[in-house]
């Protein structure tokens, strides 16, 4: 079983779902997150994905792709802005 990868201060909040986006050789791919994120409420996170450090992530927010440092997603799909 293949789990996500994050790194350091990582905040989840109730009802996040983090993990895979297909099927076939995509469904073990998984999100990496980088330090000093925050998930909030009833957001997704999937696929092979990169969510850079210091990035807040909106509740409710589907987020597919990547997300560079210093930014915040949200939305659905995720509208990214620098912090």
């Amino acid at each position: 079983m293949n789990l996500y990868k994050a790194g350091k201060n990582l905040s989840v909040y109730q009802g996040v779902t983090i993990g895979n986006k297909g099927n076939g050789s995509r469904s073990e791919i998984t999100p990496t997150i980088g330090d000093n994120v925050s998930i909030c409420a009833n957001a997704t996170v999937i696929g092979g994905i990169k969510i850079g450090n210091n990035v807040v992530i909106g509740a409710g927010s589907v987020v597919t792709k990547d997300v560079p440092d210093n930014c915040v997603a949200y939305g659905n799909p995720a509208v990214l802005k620098k912090r």
